[in-house]
């Protein structure tokens, strides 16, 4: 190793926490600019998401929610919405890391700064969106008076889901600077993965049903998908008011703490390819 790319990495280790809070101020500046709601739209996103939803599936296709934790009936919109909140932030990070990181390759080819800081960055600035909606939610539960001491474990849920999915976006961001077509291929893959998760629709439904008609075990699917795994487990919290099991607890430890130490070592890797790609 040469005494310039010693330097570098110092220079970028010691630099670490200030770059990052840069890149999530600059990321939070920049998302709403020259918008007359500003970060309004943070809740005004997600709540149309619910009412279109809502109607679809609450409305058109009557699908029933199950009952609240305090045993009243359950509110669909409500079971939607705190699904939508868990995954938003999964798939938001996702995504936006391949934006942040060819966001900041024409200065990353002027100035040397490891260039993972940009993406997180980008996900600590997501997160404070998601605090947002996490407030409308917790709202909505005084207000229904379905309030536990296990709804205090949702933001664990959530801190858990982005450490997945940031390992995730490391890995996307890298591959999407060498292949565009990995952008598309994600967006095929996020729209497959809503639909694999008990988000629009309660997993009750899966208990028991003969979904292997055309040969796809839907219930085993939907089981052994981890974003799903999430999503459960934040309905169990906030919405049922009980502990997940120690299945689910397990499945969300191993992958928050693995998908960000794999996906950060290959980003590391690669990353002396990625100005060439940009």
């Amino acid at each position: 190793m040469t005494t310039m790319q010693t330097g570098r990495r110092q220079t970028g280790a010691s630099n670490f926490k200030p770059l990052v809070i840069n890149f999530a101020r600059r990321e939070m500046r920049a998302r709403y600019k020259r918008s007359l709601l500003g970060w309004f739209w943070s809740l005004i996103n997600p709540l149309s998401t619910v009412l279109i939803y809502g109607l679809v599936f609450g409305v058109f296709l009557r699908a029933l929610p199950p009952d609240l934790g305090n045993g009243n009936e359950g509110v669909f919109a409500v079971y939607l919405f705190n699904g939508l909140v868990t995954w938003a932030l999964f798939a938001a990070i996702i995504n936006g890391s391949m934006d942040w990181l060819a966001g900041v390759m024409d200065l990353r080819k002027k100035v040397f700064f490891p260039t993972e800081t940009a993406i997180l960055g980008g996900a600590i600035a997501t997160a404070v969106q998601t605090a947002f909606e996490l407030a409308v939610l917790y709202a909505i539960m005084l207000v229904l008076w379905n309030v536990g001491w296990t709804s205090l474990l949702l933001p664990l849920i959530l801190v858990g889901i982005a450490s997945f999915a940031l390992g995730i976006g490391f890995v996307i961001s890298v591959l999407n600077a060498r292949y565009r077509d990995v952008r598309y291929l994600t967006g095929i893959a996020l729209s497959l993965l809503f639909f694999l998760a008990p988000i629009v629709y309660p997993a009750s439904i899966l208990e028991g049903a003969d979904l292997d008609t055309y040969g796809l075990p839907a219930a085993e699917i939907v089981a052994w998908n981890p974003v799903s795994v999430y999503v459960q487990s934040a309905h169990d919290v906030t919405y049922f008011l009980r502990v997940p099991s120690l299945g689910r607890i397990a499945v969300m430890v191993v992958c928050s703490t693995l998908s960000p130490m794999l996906g950060l070592a290959f980003f590391r890797r690669r990353s002396m390819e990625i100005s060439e790609a940009l």
